[in-house]
């Protein structure tokens, strides 16, 4: 049984949806074009869609990131609903072509850093001497010289471990918000 409305009206309605709830995401409003459905089918698409960074920042630094998003873009994004079987299986969202780039975030001069980059700069640094020490006792045997760089060493470590952090929250705010 098809649905009683047009195709333009499902898709203005779609739009205004995907725009209210997921909008403050998007860098710009959402157009006809970008959109495809088959509601009947339980299938929806979304293509070409620029992310607003500034958005993206605002959960980041909410979060203490050490990280802040210069630019992202989504190629398409995939809806399957299974409306016959509805209880039964699940609901499928395909995301293609994420693209985020990201940079540090520049430090407060004020010296009050945020608690996991002490907490993170106590760890990694630990973890680089670990590792560099390792690496000269395999090469030179026993003992241990001091390496120049070794902050830089780990601070790379650090935001190595801030960038799984991130990730580990925006997957499970993600996940939150689509629910």
């Amino acid at each position: 049984m098809p649905w009683p409305f047009s195709e333009s009206i499902k898709k203005r309605a779609c739009r205004y949806l995907l725009q209210r709830y997921l909008g403050h995401f998007l860098q710009e409003k959402l157009s006809l074009e970008q959109l495809s459905l088959d509601l009947y089918q339980g299938t929806g698409s979304l293509a070409q869609v620029p992310l607003d960074k500034w958005c993206l920042n605002e959960i980041l630094e909410s979060a203490d990131a050490p990280l802040e998003v210069t630019e992202g873009f989504i190629q398409s994004i995939s809806l399957s609903v299974p409306w016959g079987s509805l209880l039964q299986d699940n609901c499928a969202l395909e995301v293609k072509g994420l693209e985020l780039v990201f940079r540090p975030r520049p430090r407060l001069a004020t010296g009050s850093e945020p608690m996991y980059w002490s907490s993170f700069m106590t760890s990694s640094m630990q973890l680089a001497k670990e590792c560099l020490s390792q690496k000269l006792t395999d090469e030179q045997g026993e003992g241990s010289q001091p390496f120049e760089g070794l902050e830089k060493f780990a601070e790379t470590i650090e935001t190595g471990l801030a960038l799984l952090s991130i990730f580990k929250n925006f997957r499970f705010y993600l996940v939150a918000s689509l629910v």
